[in-house]
């Protein structure tokens, strides 16, 4: 009951329900009752008990400490897990009780739910996303509103981010790189078909499902993430977000999301992102100003091909870049056949190396007939006559 309070309580301060001398006062109530063995109550239920917030009011922080606990079940889903946090609200893992399968929910933040203009936009990026229907990304199934929780249900994707991959070993390997690089690409030419700009592509964005499939998440919201009254509108991460992002306002176009998979193949080649500084501000002046960085000049072995693609692909003039999401897997598809055939043939050489000694070593000195080896048997022969 404690560890609940501990939740409540600062959102009553911070909802303004009552002071802090009438929750101390309900603390003191709450922990007599305990002390006579009666049952105890939250600070919440006290609160309501002595008149100080409403019922509704009592129900409002019930239902959000649910939430938070995931034991709400949201129209026919069961919410099982808090899988994360931004700045839209939460997500949640959860169970679809007519279809008995397993789902993801982001729920949105209570102060963005009071906003009706918001709402709508939710709504209607929410439909835009459920629209999609492709392996690489996640797909949208279910959006709505359920005792005035809004929410959108995700396909739940059992797996791993690229982020999180980098953070445990550092660089990948180039050839899993193009492979991971590929799906995306795939993903992006779908959506750009759709007229969807994801705008936020990152490796906190990609998920590795078990099966080895890389999925694309949370397209179409990035838009959301800023509130209005936002100036400017940088939508994106100061890691991977384009020049064009970076002077702010919503002048994106699919070659945006391009530049974007151009930082984060720099960052899965590396083990680090393209710019570094002491703040979001430093970064984004790079984006603006510094050409891209060579992956080549960080780790020589790989690839010429793929170093001349992540440059083109994080040019600052969008009209440099690759034209399109589907010519970039074409790009890619012929990246990884020559990284591929390169690896072949290197294994095939070091093969015929090492096999090469063992041939050798077969023939038997004794079979040599060198006729200087056989002047001396003469010489003893002619000796014993």
């Amino acid at each position: 009951m404690e560890a609940r309070d501990d939740r409540m309580i600062p959102r009553i301060l911070e909802k303004g329900l009552a002071t802090q001398e009438q929750i101390d006062a309900a603390v003191q109530v709450r922990n007599h009752l305990g002390e006579m063995g009666m049952r105890v109550r939250s600070v919440a239920e006290v609160l309501f008990e002595q008149g100080v917030i409403e019922k509704d009011q009592l129900e409002d922080l019930q239902r959000e400490d649910r939430r938070v606990e995931g034991q709400e079940q949201i129209a026919g889903y069961r919410l099982l897990q808090k899988l994360g946090e931004g700045a839209m609200g939460s997500v949640y893992k959860a169970r679809q009780l007519s279809l008995d399968r397993e789902v993801a929910i982001k729920v949105l933040a209570p102060q963005l739910s009071e906003d009706e203009q918001y709402v709508q936009r939710f709504f209607t990026e929410a439909k835009a996303v459920a629209r999609l229907n492709h392996t690489n990304i996640i797909s949208g199934i279910d959006v709505g509103e359920s005792g005035g929780v809004r929410y959108l249900v995700m396909e739940y994707a059992d797996g791993m981010t690229v982020a999180s991959l980098l953070n445990r070993g550092g660089a990948l390997d180039e050839e899993r790189v193009l492979q991971i690089a590929l799906q995306m690409a795939r993903a992006l030419d779908h959506a750009h078909r759709n007229n969807l700009v994801h705008r936020d592509v990152k490796p906190d964005n990609i998920i590795i499902t078990k099966d080895g499939v890389a999925k694309l998440c949370d397209l179409g919201l990035a838009r959301l993430e800023h509130h209005e009254g936002d100036e400017p509108a940088r939508m994106g991460t100061a890691a991977y977000i384009s020049p064009e992002q970076a002077r702010g306002g919503d002048n994106v176009t699919e070659r945006t999301d391009l530049y974007s998979l151009g930082c984060t193949l720099f960052h899965m080649l590396t083990g680090h992102e393209p710019f570094q500084g002491d703040d979001a501000g430093a970064v984004l002046a790079q984006h603006l100003t510094e050409p891209a960085p060579s992956v080549r000049s960080i780790d020589p072995t790989i690839s010429e091909r793929v170093d001349l693609l992540v440059q083109t692909l994080m040019a600052k003039d969008p009209a440099d870049r690759i034209s399109s999401a589907k010519d970039l897997v074409g790009n890619l598809e012929a990246a990884l056949r020559d990284v591929r055939s390169a690896r072949g043939a290197t294994v095939a050489a070091s093969t015929a190396v090492s096999a090469a000694p063992k041939a050798q070593a077969a023939k038997p000195a004794p079979e040599k007939k060198a006729p200087g080896m056989q002047a001396p048997v003469r010489r003893r022969k002619r000796r014993r006559m």
